[in-house]
């Protein structure tokens, strides 16, 4: 119960702050996800909450990255290798070396694998973190891209040099080659595991999908534990866990078409939970390093000022050196990092942007409480060196990012809901070239799809004209049927005269209530004289004839009200143009409204849903063939992508609760 009771206060901190931030945006949202877990703190449940690192990279960390790696483009990727390599291999081991040797000559007392202990602790960096803080802000996409592929991966190479620096420290042995090896078989090795079994779970994936087993409560939970099943696998092989994950979701990635083989259903169902915990999980993550910085800072208390003073200093001279190093790697592009020598504005932004976050803090606090017996020396200065470095690489890009990049560019809406609607008429245009569908059925899409504009209210002067029009073409459409002779002409003749009553008729009020007048007057008079004549017929008609008009009579009705519909619709067909196109959505779907109240049933459902699906399919062409001829650019591509997405996930969540209501 402990375990449910604090991950349901993280995910309701998580939620807090995010409302918190929906309405004062200026500050980035980790600081409000940190600020949360600073109160939770407080509470009497978390004041000695531990944080257990390897059920943190497990649950949360693992996740993430794989989630991270899916949404990675395969080409990006393929073109990035040299530069992965550069940024989380060289530039990591390069940092590692460098701040261990900085951290010795500032603290002589720690060992010396100590001090390559804490600067393998701060050498990773966070792409968490470094997406929240630059949310806002449009950096170089060369230096953007550079940074978010070293934070996928340098994670790996961070753990492998602590764990060899912590066992070189407590064995007091340590081999060269020995530590070389072990971590190239931990990032390769991971590396190979990640893809051999990431490619293994592609593959069952699509055989449950060929099987018809593809059903949202098999594949969403099989997706959610694939990067924990490769995590514990990879670890299990002594390889790393987070590089093999990461490997896993950019295989997942890069098979993406097998995988959508999967029904859209299940495809909006997946994706859909992913965002939730992909969102959650980030939340989590900064709420568990709010509530961990004040045990942390409690250890320090017994220490003297001068000493936490000397600490802070300490930890400052570390960030400091470690920007100097990212400046001059990215300033003098070593090993080729980019394909242009970067300007010095542009290798200072690199430098900040080497964001540090929770995969720091779970490695602090991964040193282990006791070695042979004793108290593991110089564990509380360490923990709180590295939580100090995470502030401050928190901080300062917060306050110099906004100063040396611009702002990234509202979005015009006006644009958007431009290019939405035009994306809109054009899958309705599409639906209606089919001469496959059905009228109700074509209406009934047209109606859903037409919701997706952002309309304005309807003219209801121009709704009555149109009406007005409408119902002509409706009393037109019985008189043709009178005049091939598929009805009597009495029968349309009376049909004409009932439309007069009709309140969107062009005539006086005067004619009009004299008629009805009349009309229900003489229905009163004729009453008992109806009755007396359908019990005479009762009486002298055999039931087999009495069945058999009575069957011509609802004959002659569909024919009647089918006609009527499809006259109506041709002619809301011919006139509807972009003045008056709300207008026409509105008589349209009154009519489709009372022709379809008992014509609803399964099978029209089905038909109606596949249409709908087909229909944003056309929606997703119109997007990438606009985005492909260059009239939209590619954010407004993917918000037009998205919403599509979010329409999608809206209409199948309101069929699913249909089919729960009739089941």
């Amino acid at each position: 119960m402990l375990v449910f009771y604090s991950l349901t206060l993280l995910i309701v901190a998580t939620i807090i702050a995010n409302i918190i931030y929906t309405n004062f945006p200026a500050i980035p949202l980790t600081f409000y996800q940190i600020g949360c877990g600073l109160l939770l703190s407080l509470l009497p449940f978390f004041q000695n909450y531990s944080l257990e690192p390897e059920i943190f990279m497990l649950m949360v960390i693992a996740p993430l990255m794989f989630n991270d790696g899916q949404n990675t483009s395969g080409d990006h990727f393929r073109h990035s290798i040299r530069q992965i390599l550069n940024l989380a291999v060289f530039l990591a081991v390069a940092t590692a070396v460098i701040i261990g040797v900085v951290a010795h000559l500032l603290l002589p007392l720690i060992p010396l694998a100590l001090c390559f202990a804490v600067a393998a602790i701060v050498t990773p960096t966070d792409s968490v973190a470094f997406q929240s803080i630059t949310k806002d802000i449009k950096l170089p996409t060369q230096i953007s891209g550079a940074l978010e592929n070293e934070s996928l991966f340098n994670d790996a190479s961070g753990i492998v040099i602590f764990n060899l620096a912590l066992a070189s420290f407590i064995t007091g042995d340590f081999s060269f080659t020995e530590g070389l090896t072990r971590f190239l078989i931990s990032f390769f090795g991971g590396l190979l595991v990640g893809a051999i079994a990431g490619s293994i779970f592609v593959k069952i994936q699509t055989a449950l999908v060929n099987k018809s087993m593809d059903t949202a409560s098999v594949i969403v939970p099989f997706s959610i534990m694939t990067p924990i099943a490769i995590y514990l696998l990879s670890e299990e092989l002594g390889c790393s866990g987070i590089l093999a994950v990461v490997a896993a979701g950019i295989i997942y990635g890069i098979n993406q078409s097998r995988l959508k083989l999967t029904s859209t259903n299940v495809r909006l169902v997946t994706n859909a939970t992913w965002g939730i915990i992909s969102s959650l999980l980030n939340g989590v993550v900064f709420v568990l390093l709010g509530v961990t910085l004040p045990k942390v800072i409690k250890r320090m208390i017994p220490y003297s000022n001068t000493l936490t003073l000397q600490l802070v200093f300490d930890a400052l001279a570390i960030y400091l050196v470690m920007l100097a190093i990212r400046f001059i790697w990215m300033r003098l592009n070593l090993f080729h990092v980019q394909t242009k020598d970067a300007t010095n504005k542009e290798a200072l932004i690199s430098a900040i942007g080497g964001v540090h976050g929770t995969i720091t803090l779970a490695m602090a606090l991964s040193i282990p409480l006791t070695s042979m017996g004793q108290a593991f020396p110089f564990r509380d200065q360490l923990i709180f060196i590295s939580t100090i470095v995470i502030l401050l690489s928190l901080i300062v890009p917060t306050i110099l990012l906004p100063i040396l990049c611009p702002k990234k560019e509202v979005q015009d809406n006006g644009e958007f809901d431009k290019y939405r609607a035009e994306m809109v008429n054009y899958a309705i245009a599409q639906v209606k070239l089919d001469p496959t569908v059905s009228i109700l059925d074509r209406n009934y899409v047209i109606d859903m799809l037409n919701s997706q504009k952002n309309n304005t209210e309807v003219d209801r002067k121009q709704v009555q004209e149109i009406m007005t029009g409408t119902q002509q073409a409706s009393v037109q459409a019985v008189v043709e049927l009178a005049n091939e002779g598929k009805i009597e002409q009495k029968i349309a003749d009376a049909f004409s005269r009932r439309m007069i009553t009709n309140s969107n008729s062009n005539i006086g009020i005067t004619k009009r209530l004299k008629y009805i007048f009349k009309y229900q007057s003489r229905r009163f008079r004729n009453r008992k004289k109806v009755a007396k004549v359908k019990q005479r017929i009762k009486n002298t008609v055999p039931q087999q004839k009495r069945q058999q008009v009575f069957k011509e009579r609802r004959q002659t009705n569909h024919l009647i009200k089918t006609a009527m519909f499809k006259g109506a619709n041709d002619y809301l067909d011919q006139i509807e143009n972009d003045q008056n196109s709300n207008a026409v959505n509105f008589v349209r779907s009154s009519y489709s409204f009372r022709q379809g109240r008992s014509t609803t049933n399964a099978e029209t459902d089905t038909a109606r849903n596949t249409l709908l699906i087909k229909s944003f399919q056309f929606e997703y062409s119109y997007v990438a063939d606009t985005f492909k001829a260059g009239k939209i650019s590619r954010s407004l591509s993917d918000q037009l992508s998205q919403s599509i997405s979010t329409d999608q996930m809206a209409y199948m969540e309101q069929d699913a609760n249909n089919d729960l209501l009739l089941a």
